[in-house]
């Protein structure tokens, strides 16, 4: 499940499954870019996003 919150600041954070970062080998702070798709959005790792 991906979760969407509000931080006090307006800001939004998106959490995606534990399991599907370790897949990508996302880390925190990871970067990616959001296109919008005809049913959604598509979500795509920017080169290099790990930090």
């Amino acid at each position: 499940m991906v979760k969407i919150q509000k931080l006090p600041s307006g800001q939004l954070v998106i959490t995606i499954p534990k399991v599907l970062a370790e897949y990508e080998g996302l880390e925190k702070g990871a970067e990616i870019e959001f296109k919008k798709h005809k049913d959604g959005f598509i979500l795509r790792i920017v080169e290099g996003g790990n930090k």
